[in-house]
């Protein structure tokens, strides 16, 4: 993007250019709302009204008789941390005076120029990291682990050029499926692993839309129901297409090698998911795009996901177990973010996605195409009941603490 045009509002085309790169960035509804009306009255737009959805931003500005409306058409995107930060930064320097709208301008015309880039190597090694991570917190053993990798770098090596095309973009979750599920037979065949389902599970988690599907639930909750229910059925879909690619998989591996005995995983908590929850912050980092100064915070993010949940699990029962983990995550982030000058979605995020809720929306499909009705409609509900607990979690911790943002508003508008 170039430099911002002369001829222009600065305030408004401020407001504006922001709403379309904080939902290019992946913010939730409810967080993209929040810092686009804060931005607008700080300069000196008091009366601004925003809609954000998946595919529509509206913004209104000035007061209802002479309001102006703006409708920005957009695309769903991936959560993209580093632009989250940077752009978190951005607002919180016109709220408390340190840039005008026109600097502003220029440096959210910077931040869309140069967004993170990394070489495609490290990407690949990300899924392969993940992969490895997420299977002895599945239940899995060191040859799960390893199969987790192999299979891992088969998924990162579909998925990594296949970024940014939007023509293969809608393709890529099934054709990934595909592949992880068939050469997850085809190692547990080979004797590298006893578990090739979990194996698949544990590939496929970064393309799992638990994240989007505990958004949709909170906007649900929140009253934001178009965006809810948009979200909601994006996950779904995923989710229908990824158990169509393995179902895919396991139908061509099973015509080749047969159907394989399986395991049942061993769940037991242990130092070794500690471990692994480290591995996948790390992991996290590089496929939410987040900067490798936030690593740290995000290793933080998913050990504290995954102790606090076991913790609430003996204390509370599993029931409660994921709502009490999911408030821990959102009062440590709201805490800690600010004081570090992070986006406090830098530790939610990777929080969340540790929680896993589509992992058993997942399981559930998977059952309900293997006849396993009853079992399958059971986990089903457990999915959404799952997604409610992180979406109330993390709601009660927004009213705990809430949002360093609103401190800026008290300001004297800057740039009008």
């Amino acid at each position: 993007m170039g430099t911002p045009e002369t001829d222009v509002d600065p305030p408004v085309e401020l407001v504006l250019r922001l709403a379309r790169a904080g939902h290019e960035a992946g913010y939730p509804a409810a967080d993209l709302e929040e810092r686009v009306l804060a931005l607008a009255q700080a300069v000196g737009h008091e009366e601004a009204e925003i809609s954000a959805t998946p595919t529509v931003v509206d913004v209104s500005l000035g007061s209802i008789a002479r309001q102006r409306s703006y409708s920005l058409r957009v695309q769903p995107r991936a959560v993209d941390l580093d632009a989250i930060a940077r752009l978190d930064a951005l607002v919180l320097d016109v709220l408390m005076g340190r840039l005008d709208a026109a600097d502003a301008l220029h440096a959210l015309a910077d931040i869309r120029a140069h967004p993170l880039e990394r070489p495609w190597y490290v990407l690949l090694a990300a899924y392969a990291i993940a992969g490895a991570a997420l299977t002895p917190i599945l239940g899995g053993g060191w040859r799960e682990a390893a199969a987790g990798a192999l299979v891992g770098l088969v998924v990162g090596a579909i998925a990594v050029p296949a970024q940014g095309t939007a023509r293969v973009e809608p393709m890529v979750a099934p054709i990934v499926a595909v592949a992880a599920s068939f050469c997850a037979a085809a190692l547990a065949q080979l004797g590298v692993s006893a578990e090739p389902d979990l194996v698949t599970l544990a590939a496929l988690v970064t393309f799992l839309p638990g994240m989007r599907l505990t958004i949709g639930m909170r906007e649900l909750a929140t009253d934001h129901l178009q965006s809810g229910v948009a979200n909601t059925a994006s996950a779904l879909v995923q989710f229908v297409g990824l158990v169509f690619g393995v179902g895919i998989g396991r139908s061509v591996a099973a015509d080749w090698f047969g159907t394989t005995e399986t395991v049942a995983p061993d769940a037991l908590f242990s130092g070794t998911h500690v471990v692994a929850a480290v591995a996948a912050g790390l992991a996290f980092t590089l496929t939410l795009r987040a900067r490798f100064a936030d690593a740290v915070v995000m290793c933080y993010a998913t050990v504290l996901a995954l102790v606090a949940q076991e913790l609430a699990a003996t204390v509370f029962g599993r029931e409660a177990a994921v709502f009490v983990a999911a408030l821990a995550v959102g009062l440590v982030g709201g805490f800690v973010g600010p004081r570090l000058r992070r986006s406090p979605l830098v530790f939610i995020v990777p929080g969340v996605l540790m929680l896993v809720p589509g992992s058993a929306g997942f399981n559930s499909v998977l059952q309900l195409l293997s006849d396993q009705t009853v079992s399958g409609i059971t986990a089903a509900f457990d999915t959404f009941v799952t997604a409610m607990s992180i979406a109330y979690g993390l709601i009660v911790s927004v009213s705990v603490i809430p949002g360093n943002l609103g401190a800026g508003r008290n300001h004297e508008p800057v740039g009008s």
